[in-house]
């Protein structure tokens, strides 16, 4: 009966049906694997999770990670690294050492998990030290590591709690000294509170790693208040500006500190003006911007100045005053020329505009200026040349004059044409 069901359509039709389903699937998997190939990586440093015990604690441990290769598609392995995970079990261990299996796993929150699996991890094992858990109520220190700003003292600091219950391994209790919590004061002018992280810290004032704290912060309240024996008091500099020389301008100033702390007693600080002068600062022999370390002039010995320097450091800029001034019947002079020619220059005198601080302008006369045109090498002829110009005073320039007419018309008269033209001698120099 069996042979003649086999020998039946339906028997065929199944037959084809199961063939056609795995060809199917070859060529599905075919497909996959050209478009996204399997490959192998290898995932170094990945952190191994410790389940803690609940009656000891892990003292040291062989290895904090392992190395695991995973085989996956293309496309997914560069996300594995935030998909695999590698654990160690020590929640039914107690003290002494342990030999304990890694165990490794890989999120499978994708369709593709089925092609990714964990092939290789090293080390396979660690070993763990385990020591009983001891706990103990500990005081909380609050430390001052910057206090309130000049002028201001603060109350001690008051705690919402006054002690943390410490829980560790017995060789890292032995270690702990202090339970304390840092606070800055620096910039608090008024009453502050605020949350502040305790940290469990050794005979030194190092910090104790491995402990567990609870809780692990505070709430601290701190009263901040201004001291009434000490006041901050603005400072001027006292610069006496009609002793500033002649021809020069006051521009600027600047000094540090601006201000200073006055320690006394309260009424004494009561008398005091509320801006401070320095020692009188003279402008007498500066010409340029100096600098002048003076005092603050205070009216009682008894009072203090903070820091105990009570000199002030002032930049004072002094320039000179700017003026122009025409000067004129210059005489124009010529160089670079054999003494066989005769040279005619048009005009004969110019007119200089000097420009300058006026303390070296003022005193200049019209012999100070030389004007000359350079006739080196030019040949008999017309020429219109612009003048070179020299000036006596050494801390001006050509660039500080400018010239009436800038150009000069030049004749070069040859020796033979002078011979004949006496007249030209009237013109001739040199």
């Amino acid at each position: 009966m069996i042979r003649r069901w086999a020998q039946t359509n339906a028997a065929g039709n199944l037959l084809w049906l199961a063939v056609s389903l795995l060809l199917a699937t070859g060529v599905w998997y075919i497909a996959v694997t050209s478009a996204d190939p399997i490959q192998q990586r290898r995932f170094s440093s990945v952190p191994i999770q410790f389940v803690e015990s609940a009656s000891a604690v892990m003292t040291s441990s062989s290895a904090r990670a392992a190395i695991v290769t995973v085989q996956g598609s293309q496309t997914s392995l560069p996300r594995l690294v935030e998909e695999i995970e590698v654990r160690a079990e020590l929640s039914r261990l107690g003290p002494g050492t342990h030999t304990v299996p890694l165990h490794v796993s890989v999120a499978p929150n994708t369709s593709d998990s089925i092609r990714r699996p964990v092939l290789r991890i090293q080390p396979v094992q660690i070993v763990v030290e385990l020591e009983p858990i001891e706990s103990r109520d500990m005081a909380i220190e609050i430390a001052i590591i910057n206090p309130p700003p000049i002028g201001y003292r603060h109350d001690e600091p008051q705690l919402d709690i006054d002690q943390v219950v410490v829980i560790s391994a017995a060789s890292r209790m032995s270690q702990v000294a202090a339970i304390r919590g840092e606070l800055d004061l620096s910039a608090s002018r008024s009453p502050l509170e605020q949350e502040v992280r305790l940290h469990a810290v050794d005979a030194e004032g190092d910090r104790v790693s491995g402990v567990t704290l609870s809780p692990q912060s505070v709430r601290v309240s701190v009263r901040v208040t201004r001291r009434d024996d000490i006041r901050q008091f603005p400072v001027r500099p006292n610069i006496l500006l009609h002793t500033l020389a002649e021809g020069f301008l006051f521009k600027d100033y600047s000094y540090d500190p601006a201000s200073i702390f006055i320690s006394g007693a309260p009424e004494q600080l009561a008398q005091l003006s509320d801006t401070l002068l320095t020692e009188r600062i003279s402008l007498e022999g500066h010409q340029e911007k100096f600098e002048a370390t003076v005092p603050i002039l205070l009216p009682d010995d008894d009072l203090f100045v903070m820091g105990g320097n009570n000199n002030i450091t002032v930049a004072i800029d002094i320039i000179p005053i700017i003026v122009s001034r025409q000067i004129d019947s210059i005489d124009v002079d010529h160089f670079g020329l054999n003494g066989r020619f005769a040279v005619a220059i048009a005009p004969r005198t110019v007119s200089a505009i000097v420009n300058g601080p006026v303390v070296l302008v003022d005193p200049l006369t019209a012999a100070d200026i030389q004007v000359s045109v350079d006739l080196d090498g030019l040949a008999p002829g017309v020429y219109d040349l612009a003048p070179s110009i020299a000036i006596n005073q050494g801390e001006l320039s050509e660039a500080n004059v400018s010239l009436s007419p800038s150009v000069l018309n030049v004749e070069i008269i040859s020796p033979a044409a002078n011979d004949d033209e006496p007249e030209a001698e009237a013109l001739t120099e040199g």
